[in-house]
């Protein structure tokens, strides 16, 4: 009988070492790993990166305007995780990395790390809240500064969640913590402004899919990599 239950615990080491090894999302050799509308995501031959690709829609009066094609999703879900990569933003660019999402609802149905380039996308945009420009916890709590490089050159995003826990780094200074515990109210953040979350985020899913926005212009991810907690 011992040696049964030694033996099933020597077949149970492995399974428990691979558990938590860090899963590469993208290499920039493949999107294998990605759900995405064909030709909306491709892989630059300049930087090995994900590159999101637009498309020019034509409105019945006649007038024109480049949307973007639609966001990019991990296959599979993640619940508590650290996730690295590195970003580059084209001007005015508003971007965003999702996470414990339900990507057929992504505004109300998961959390999101906004990622812009705060001069050009207000200059176009004109002014926004901070709750909305880069490595906020979107519409719920601003960055606590924003260490990123200057617009054209490459960023590096961590995000660590764990439970109702969570820490967004860029270029190594973090930026913002949150528990998301203390969202108890549909609509309102604990510093008693509005946001536009008709669920109270303590109460959104604890797992999700990982994904990037696609909002109109032209953003890129590379070294994507995720270790599960």
């Amino acid at each position: 009988m011992h040696r049964y239950f030694l033996f099933g615990l020597l077949c149970l080491v492995p399974s428990l070492a691979n558990a938590d090894e860090p899963t590469t999302l993208f290499d920039g050799k493949s999107l294998d790993a990605w759900e995405y509308s064909p030709g909306g995501w491709v892989i630059d031959p300049e930087s090995n990166a994900m590159m999101c690709k637009m498309e020019t829609v034509r409105a019945k009066n006649g007038t024109e305007r480049v949307k973007g094609m639609g966001y990019i999703w991990s296959k599979e879900t993640y619940g508590d995780f650290v996730l690295t990569l590195s970003y580059k933003l084209s001007p005015s660019a508003n971007s965003g990395v999702f996470f414990r999402t339900d990507k057929d609802n992504p505004v109300q149905g998961g959390f999101e790390v906004q990622l812009t380039d705060d001069v050009g996308f207000q200059k176009v945009k004109g002014k926004k809240d901070p709750k909305n420009l880069n490595g906020a916890f979107y519409d719920c709590q601003a960055a606590s500064g924003n260490p990123a490089n200057p617009v054209g050159q490459w960023n590096d995003l961590k995000l660590t969640v764990h439970g109702s826990k969570l820490t967004i780094e860029i270029n190594g200074q973090i930026v913002n913590e949150a528990d998301i515990d203390r969202w108890d109210t549909p609509q309102k953040n604990p510093d008693g402004s509005s946001n536009k979350f008709k669920t109270a985020l303590k109460d959104l899913p604890r797992r999700g899919r990982i994904g990037f926005q696609n909002h109109g212009q032209v953003v890129w991810f590379k070294d994507v990599v995720i270790q599960p907690l």
